[in-house]
C-alpha cells in the first residue's frame, strides 16, 4: 500500500486556506490524521510562549470506497474538531506545552520566522502508515528585511528588492509595544506587494520601557522614513494599527499630517491612561511636542462595573480624540463582545465625528479583541470555532482589500 499525502493551496502563504488530500488508503477504514506545526509563530498565542513549542491537532476519518480522505469533503468523526472543514485541523491546533521564554530586550535579537513546518502523520490503529512534511510561509522568498533604528521608534522593514514605486504600510501593534505581532502582519502584507514597516514604540533597549508618555512623533518619523525610501511611492502610504496601536494611530493622525488611508483594528476613540509595569501610570499614554495628551483616568470601580455588569463607563470629553481633523479614508474593525474595551462604541463615535469622504466599518459578534490574521488558531474564546475562523478571515481580507483599493488602485 502506497499512501500519498498532498497539501493543496493556491499559495503557500500562512494566511491562505489549504486542505489535505490522502489517497492509497484501505477503503472504508478508520484513520487518525495528525498535524504537527513546528517553528510556528501564532499571533493569537501569549507573547511569552516559546516559539519552539510544537503545536498539534488530530482528526479521525473514515476513508471512502476508493481509499481516500479529503479534509475539504470528508467529515472528521472525532478529535480536535468534528464535521467537514478544510482548515479544521490547522485552526484547532494547540501547543503541546506551555513553555515560556524570556523576551529579547534588543531588536536585533528578536527572531524572524519566515516559514513554519506542517507535518502530517496517518495512523491506522497504533501504526504510522504514512507521513509527509510541508512548508507554509509568512513571507514570500523574494522578501528581505532590514532593522531600522530611529529616535522614537525601532522597526523592521520588509520589502521585495524587485519592487519600484511601491505602496507602503506602517504597522503598529498593541499594548505590548514590541515588534513581534506587528512584524507578523507586516510579513504577510509585504508578500502582497507592499513595502511594510513594523514598528516598536516601547519595551526595547533605546525606547521607553513602559506604556506611558510615548511620543506620537514616532508615527511621523516612520512616515518620513518611508517617504524618502527609494522604492516607495510616497503618495501611497497607509497605516495599520491594532488595539492600543489603533489608539496611537488615531490620536497621531488627528494631529499629524494625514497619510493616504488608515486601518484601525479594535480601536479606541479616547486616549487612556498609561501603564507602568502592571499599574496605571497616572500619566497619559501619549505626548506631542513633549506635552501629555489629555487622557481618561483608570478607575477600578468603573472598570469592574463595566466588566461584570456591562455598565457604561462615562468618557472624559477632554480625552476624546478629535476625529473631525482626520480626512484619510478609514476602515474600522471591531467586535461588540470586545473583552478589553468597548470597541463597538468607539467605532460608532468615530463614525459620528468623521468628516472625511470614505469610511467603512465591520463589526463582529464572536471574536473579541483578537481580530488578527486569517486562519490562525485562536483559543482565547470558547465559542463556535467555525464562526471565530470565519470572522478572522473576513476581517483580514477586508484589510487587504481596503489597502488594495486605496493604495494600489488609485
Amino acid at each position: 500500500m502506497t499512501v500519498n499525502i498532498e497539501l493543496i493551496s493556491q499559495t503557500d502563504l500562512a494566511d491562505e486556506s489549504f486542505y489535505i488530500a490522502i489517497n492509497g488508503l484501505e477503503p472504508r477504514a478508520m484513520y487518525c490524521v495528525e498535524m504537527y506545526l513546528s517553528d510556528y509563530y501564532c499571533i493569537n498565542a501569549p507573547l511569552l510562549l516559546d516559539h519552539d513549542v510544537i503545536w498539534k491537532s488530530t482528526a479521525i476519518f473514515l476513508s471512502d470506497q476508493d481509499g481516500m480522505i479529503d479534509t475539504s469533503q470528508t467529515a472528521s468523526i472525532s478529535g480536535s474538531y468534528k464535521g467537514i472543514s478544510e482548515m479544521g485541523l490547522f485552526f484547532n491546533a494547540k501547543p503541546l506545552k506551555n513553555r515560556k521564554r524570556r523576551l529579547p530586550s534588543s531588536l536585533d535579537r528578536i527572531p524572524l520566522r519566515d516559514c513554519f513546518g506542517v507535518e502530517i502523520k496517518i495512523r491506522l490503529g497504533k501504526d504510522v502508515v504514512a507521513e509527509q512534511s510541508f512548508v507554509r510561509r509568512y513571507m514570500n522568498l523574494g522578501v528581505r528585511y532590514q532593522d531600522i533604528y530611529d529616535k522614537h521608534f525601532q522597526g523592521r522593514l520588509f520589502y521585495d528588492e524587485k519592487l519600484r514605486r511601491a505602496p507602503a504600510v506602517i504597522i503598529v501593534s498593541g499594548s505590548e509595544g514590541r515588534i513581534e505581532k506587528a512584524q507578523n502582519i507586516a510579513q504577510l502584507l509585504s508578500s502582497r506587494g507592499y513595502i511594510c514597516l513594523a514598528i516598536a514604540y516601547f519595551g526595547l533597549e533605546g525606547l521607553p520601557q513602559n506604556l506611558e508618555r510615548i511620543p506620537i512623533e514616532c508615527l511621523e518619523e516612520a512616515k518620513d522614513f518611508l517617504y524618502h525610501h527609494p522604492q516607495v511611492d510616497n503618495t501611497k502610504i497607509g497605516i495599520y494599527g491594532r488595539s492600543k496601536g489603533a489608539e496611537l494611530v488615531l490620536a497621531g493622525q488627528s494631529i499629524l499630517k494625514d497619510v493616504q488611508c488608515l486601518v484601525l483594528n479594535s480601536p479606541s476613540n479616547v486616549i487612556f491612561e498609561g501603564i507602568k509595569g502592571k499599574l496605571n501610570s497616572h500619566s497619559s499614554s501619549w505626548t506631542y511636542l513633549q506635552k501629555e495628551l489629555p487622557y481618561q483616568k483608570f478607575q477600578l470601580g468603573n472598570y469592574l462595573l463595566n466588566k461584570f455588569f456591562g455598565k457604561h463607563i462615562p468618557e472624559d470629553s477632554r480625552a476624546q480624540i478629535d476625529v473631525s481633523k482626520i480626512s484619510s479614508p478609514l476602515l474600522l474593525l471591531g467586535s461588540d463582545v470586545d473583552e478589553i474595551w468597548n470597541a463597538s462604541s468607539a467605532i460608532d463615535d468615530i463614525i459620528s465625528h468623521y468628516k472625511g469622504e470614505s469610511i467603512l466599518f465591520k463589526k463582529y459578534h464572536e471574536t473579541g479583541h483578537m481580530l488578527t490574521i486569517a486562519y490562525q488558531p485562536n483559543h482565547r474564546y470558547r465559542k463556535d470555532w467555525r464562526l471565530l475562523m470565519k470572522e478572522s478571515v473576513d476581517s483580514w481580507f477586508a484589510t487587504i482589500n481596503f489597502f488594495d483599493t486605496h493604495l494600489k488602485n488609485l
